[in-house]
């Protein structure tokens, strides 16, 4: 079971990642704090909010709140940056020992793999899908881990207050995320369809290019040009199409979860009419229900990036789990020179050329 479990595509890059686990660690800290002090404007605003309405007139009480409300802000900017300048630190070390292990890999094939497998799919493989695992790896980790945290801690802190309006303050949520199940249920397929699309592509412009004298010489530029912009018309229909189905659900998402003040102010206004809801308590609701949506809404933008780290993990795992050339484990000694054949066979794929 465990010999399974390392073999599995998600083992093999948490494997790459942890010589700089402390870097992405300190990376997912400093980008809980930032969230933290990102939703200190909310409650600053709600206390200003507060005290006007209660008459308050002393100036200097505001400009204090303003202050805190622009260091929150300050060291919002301050902690997310010192977060994404670390974790792509991390990242870009791990993406480097990635392809230094594809590239070693390489050296070990069969030269019969090598020739069967065209130079792009290669150069797609090793430079363009390694790299896709940048924004994963580098905002994935730190952003989604803290925007989905803080969330949580206000969810509590709302329902402390008030938990008819905390419960309120979440019904646009799930109605949203309706419209985003049947776009994110197709991703993971809908992406290996992209990536295929694309290596399809690269193979193409790369033999295109790379046999052009050839082509030209035998005669057979519109065949070859016709197998170049069928690849290139065909990746750019799949991402239009693609796009195009999305597109509806996705915007009624996106226009749905924020709109939480449609279900909280009228809720709320009959609970403070009724006099079960403070005043104080029903602007911090407004303020803090505002504040809780934009954090999950990044969050949730991260769900994608998870299809395509099994995608494309699952790429990088089949070249380096593919077999390697046997070679023998210590040197051959020759008693003499003289050459026989015995036992002898070759084949090409599952037909044999050779046998002696």
């Amino acid at each position: 079971m465990e010999q399974a479990k390392k073999q599995t595509p998600i083992f093999r890059l948490l494997r790459f990642m942890t010589p700089h686990k402390g870097r992405y660690i300190t990376s997912v800290i400093f980008a809980v704090i930032g969230v933290d002090l990102g939703l200190i404007p909310y409650f600053a605003a709600a206390q200003m909010v507060v005290r006007l309405l209660g008459g308050e007139r002393d100036f200097i009480i505001y400009l204090f709140w303003c202050g805190i409300a622009a260091a929150g802000y300050i060291g919002k900017i301050i902690f997310a940056n010192c977060s994404t300048s670390i974790s792509h630190t991390a990242t870009f070390l791990t993406l480097k020992d990635i392809r230094k292990s594809m590239l070693s890999k390489l050296s070990r094939l069969p030269m019969g793999t090598l020739v069967d497998t065209p130079s792009g799919r290669l150069k797609d493989t090793i430079v363009d899908r390694v790299e896709g695992l940048e924004t994963t790896l580098a905002h994935l980790l730190p952003e989604m881990t803290a925007n989905l945290l803080v969330p949580i801690l206000l969810i509590i802190y709302l329902f402390t207050l008030d938990w008819r309006m905390a419960l309120v303050s979440l019904i646009t949520l799930p109605v949203g995320f309706c419209f985003m199940m049947g776009t994110m249920k197709s991703y993971p397929e809908k992406y290996a369809g992209s990536v295929e699309a694309g290596k399809n592509m690269n193979s193409a412009i790369v033999e295109y290019v790379g046999g052009i004298e050839v082509i030209k010489a035998f005669n057979q530029s519109a065949g070859s040009y016709a197998k170049y912009t069928e690849a290139v018309n065909y990746n750019a229909s799949y991402f239009f199409n693609w796009m195009k189905s999305a597109q509806w659900p996705m915007s009624a998402y996106t226009a749905i979860c924020p709109a939480t003040l449609v279900t909280v102010l009228p809720v709320g206004f009959l609970f403070f009419a009724g006099g079960s809801l403070t005043a104080p308590d029903f602007i911090t609701i407004i303020i803090l229900a505002i504040s809780i949506i934009g954090p999950i809404i990044t969050a949730s933008n991260f769900v994608d990036s998870l299809a395509i780290v099994g995608t494309v993990v699952g790429q990088v795992d089949t070249l380096l789990s593919s077999p390697e050339l046997k070679r023998p484990a210590e040197k051959v000694v020759l008693n003499d020179l003289t050459i026989s054949m015995r036992n002898v066979s070759f084949s090409y794929r599952e037909k044999s050329a050779l046998v002696i």
